[in-house]
């Protein structure tokens, strides 16, 4: 499922949203002045890293996990050419790699996998295997980050839309009794508002996503080194 389609939460039902009905304008205009709004927009930016605007998160973002940072063994390069497909080092990184598979059991894994291995060939099948893990794990948090920046852009064009009915809303003569367009507008306004705040109190977790994953990525690598025949 998509970031940007994740289901929401509201009244203790997932999944399900209850549009509200329509507030008197006055007390809706006064919820949705254009300077909370500004501030929601301004915390977004300074979370953001200095190069990619499409960031929200308060984490650092690092695109890609470089195996110099947690990889002291053979170079995992090495087995790059030699990893099959069908082979059973690649099978053993799917799973290793998978956030279904608890820490525990990857590294069990690891241990049955290193005992099955012959000492002299041991570091070589080590390194090939964490070259797979790391390149599935990559793979994962590239396709979640991707999610998250579209996440952010569907949140700052729902903010634009509610800045501009919030204005026309505020240009309204005072007293002025809302006509049908009017009303609607107030009703389509508050839903925004609503989705807004939803998606934004997720954020946190969705943030979370990709340091999870380099804590599987670096937990893995040190299962795999402990089990590296010395030199």
């Amino acid at each position: 499922m998509a970031l940007e389609d994740r289901p929401c939460r509201m009244g203790g039902h997932p999944g399900v949203i209850s549009r509200p009905r329509a507030q008197p304008a006055r007390s809706l205009l006064v919820a949705a002045n254009l300077s909370a709004l500004a501030a929601m927009l301004s915390a977004a930016a300074v979370a953001a890293e200095p190069s990619d605007a499409d960031w929200p998160c308060i984490q650092r973002l690092v695109p890609v996990l470089a195996a110099s940072q947690m990889w002291a063994g053979p170079s995992p390069e090495g087995g790059e050419s030699a990893s099959s497909p069908d082979g059973e080092v690649a099978q053993l990184a799917h799973q290793l790699a998978s956030r279904s598979t608890p820490v525990e059991e990857a590294q069990a894994a690891i241990d049955r996998f290193a005992d099955g291995v012959a000492p002299e060939e041991r570091n070589d099948q080590l390194a090939r295997l964490f070259h797979d893990v790391l390149q599935q794990i990559n793979r994962e948090r590239s396709q979640i980050i991707a999610g998250i920046k579209r996440y952010t852009r569907r949140q700052q064009h729902l903010a634009e839309k509610i800045a501009q009915d919030s204005q026309r809303l505020a240009d309204l003569q005072p007293g002025t009794t809302p006509d049908a367009p009017t009303q609607e507008l107030l009703e389509e306004r508050q839903w925004d508002l609503r989705v807004f705040e939803d998606r934004r109190q997720i954020l946190s977790q969705i943030c979370e996503q990709p340091v999870l994953l380099e804590q599987r990525a670096f937990s893995l690598s040190r299962a795999m080194q402990a089990r590296l025949e010395p030199n």
